[in-house]
């Protein structure tokens, strides 16, 4: 004669549940915190080939292989040591105009030759360089614009005291870099204009915003609290549009239409804080996902829109756009 089956404690049952899924959502929760700063403050980094090699396939690379290039090193923040490249043509050399560009997460100095093109017809000297973490680079902590504003910094006072003729200095950023390049401004007040394509209004509007589309809200703080405790950063003080309050440096907002990982909302936020102080454009590229304004648009129509930019700010004669047009 078989046992009898001893009754399930359905209270017992329904603790180990919770308890499991308790325990599950905390390690979510810790992976949230570990992971996102993670792989944010330690980018996989693309190759000099890997970046070449995309911005051929993309249409973009341009003329970037007649221009003459000349590499250098830069003591950034604290000592660090960023691999520094200057472009130039003959139509570029003694015109006074330099513009430096800062690119996005993993990439590293070659995607510059995207932007390089419209710059260098516009008679500007070209300045490229790789973010702290990224191409040739020793390892560091990657914080998404805020150690990296400080080293571009250096890198703008490198600029005036290399190159003796410097009379206009602008900037160029993308996607991180545009976060570099508007915290720059907490520095620096030798910037004449910025070029701020597909940025993000802070690191912790970008970090929420994520989680915040896949209806995980909680995980965002979580990745906060990350930042803060394993690498000492505060994601909210990496902040493009908090740098805006109170400066007057004119700046145009480019920003992919279809931007499916910085929104739209973020340049045009910004846009709405910057005209506050300055005069600023935005300019909306129908059709563009993330980082492909330039490519959906074309060379000539962001030449194009950089020139009306610079005329309507003031920064250059209409005239000599038009010649250098």
């Amino acid at each position: 004669m078989s046992k009898a089956r001893k009754p399930v404690n359905k209270k017992k049952v329904l603790k180990v549940v919770l308890i499991s899924l308790a325990v599950f959502i905390i390690l979510n929760l810790i992976g949230a915190a570990v992971g996102t700063s993670t792989s944010i403050t330690h980018p996989k980094r693309d190759s000099y080939t890997d970046v070449e090699l995309e911005m051929k396939e993309n249409g973009v690379w341009g003329g970037f292989d007649k221009y003459d290039k000349e590499p250098y090193i830069v003591k950034g923040l604290d000592g660090y040591e960023l691999h520094c490249m200057k472009v130039s043509a003959p139509e570029t050399k003694g015109t006074g105009k330099y513009l430096i560009y800062s690119h996005g997460h993993t990439s590293n100095m070659y995607s510059v030759s995207k932007y390089c093109d419209a710059y260098i017809e516009l008679g500007f000297t070209v300045i490229t360089y790789d973010l702290r973490a990224h191409g040739e680079n020793a390892k560091a902590i990657c914080s998404m614009g805020g150690y990296e504003a400080q080293d571009l910094n250096y890198l703008i006072e490198d600029t005036f005291a290399r190159y003796k003729d410097v009379d206009i200095l602008g900037l160029q950023g993308e996607s991180m870099g545009t976060s570099t390049s508007l915290n720059a401004l907490r520095y620096s007040d030798k910037i004449d204009f910025i070029v701020a394509d597909c940025g993000m209004q802070s690191l912790k509007y970008m970090v929420h915003d994520m989680y915040n589309d896949m209806y995980l809200y909680p995980f965002g703080t979580c990745a906060d609290i990350g930042f803060k405790l394993l690498y000492g950063i505060d994601d909210a003080q990496v902040s493009g549009i908090d740098a805006l309050k109170g400066k007057t440096v004119p700046i145009l907002f480019v920003h992919g239409g279809d931007d499916n990982w910085i929104d739209t909302e973020n340049s045009i936020d910004m846009y709405n804080e910057a005209k506050k102080y300055t005069y600023t454009e935005l300019w909306i590229v129908p059709g563009a996902t993330h980082a492909r304004s330039r490519q959906v648009a074309g060379k000539e129509e962001y030449k194009s829109h950089i020139n009306m930019f610079l005329t309507n700010a003031d920064i250059i004669k209409a005239e000599a756009l038009e010649e250098a047009a």
